[in-house]
């Protein structure tokens, strides 16, 4: 194998493994948004109603624990960008409410390894050998939506997904802060 062809094999495989580090790890938050609607007037918020999660499509019921965990992460994320908490909803300006679910995913377990010569290729490259498997794995979602509280509709949507680990099931509010914090970064818009 030339030195070439093994630099580019080790550069390729050490991408790879980075970009499986980074998704299977880190929770992406992406939102949408009313462009028309003005975020700025904003001040005060509160829970849309006493239990504000929706449980969507799941796989695994979510614990009990989970609804004033993410409702503390949500509330301390809002407030640390300036917004008052208020348990009135007729005094808020915006209303809060959030929905989880879960879903059995697969993913790659493994990875075709290069074979040592190049048969097969013609002299162009490493030839691969052996075979992709897959896992089974546990992807939760969170999704967070705001509401005008003067107009009653929605104006801002956020979700994110991560992978839950067996770790990730003992350590639970330290995964919901993170992805709270993943979707509310971009609130609000602008």
């Amino acid at each position: 194998m030339t030195y070439f062809a093994t630099l580019r094999a080790a550069l390729a495989g050490t991408a790879l493994a980075f970009l499986l580090t980074a998704c299977a790890t880190a929770p992406t938050g992406n939102s949408d948004f009313d462009t028309s609607h003005d975020f700025s007037k904003y001040q005060a918020f509160a829970w849309i109603s006493e239990n504000p999660m929706k449980v969507g499509k799941t796989v695994v019921l979510p614990r009990e624990t989970l609804e004033p965990s993410v409702m503390a992460a949500i509330r301390s994320r809002l407030e640390s960008k300036g917004y008052q908490f208020t348990e009135d909803p007729g005094s808020a300006d915006f209303l809060m409410a959030f929905t989880v679910g879960s879903r059995e995913k697969m993913g790659p377990d493994a990875y075709p390894s290069m074979s040592p010569d190049q048969v097969g290729r013609g002299g162009w490259g490493t030839a691969y050998y052996g075979g992709a498997t897959g896992a089974a794995y546990l992807q939760g979602v969170l999704a967070i939506d705001v509401f005008d509280a003067a107009e009653k509709r929605p104006v801002w949507h956020g979700v994110a997904g991560r992978a839950i680990s067996d770790e990730d099931r003992n350590h639970m509010s330290r995964v919901v802060e993170e992805v709270v914090a993943s979707i509310l970064q971009e609130f609000p818009p602008g």
